[in-house]
């Protein structure tokens, strides 16, 4: 499970998130060897993870708590994912 630590007011991102959703982020810089620098929803935030992570990578997430913390859980990406669009696509993740 991936963590993110908060230190500012975010409480404008708090609002966009919704625990079980799921969100892409980036990541932009690897500060430690288990801290990252991730970008998601446009706002920069540190994240804390065991999992060994690129620069630049783009990783799917699924909400997990939004807390004092956010906890965020990796989504494989080698499994399907399908948005539901206008046409009535079916919008399924399969685990």
């Amino acid at each position: 499970m991936t963590v993110l630590i908060i230190e500012n007011d975010l409480s404008p991102l708090l609002k966009r998130l919704k625990k079980g959703n799921i969100v892409k982020g980036r990541i932009v810089h690897s500060l430690t060897e288990h801290h990252y620098l991730l970008r998601i929803l446009g706002y920069n935030l540190v994240m804390k993870s065991n999992l060994k992570f690129n620069r630049f990578q783009e990783v799917l997430f699924r909400i997990q708590e939004i807390d004092d913390k956010i906890k965020l859980r990796i989504i494989d990406p080698k499994r399907e994912f399908v948005r539901m669009d206008s046409n009535n696509k079916m919008n399924l993740l399969i685990e």
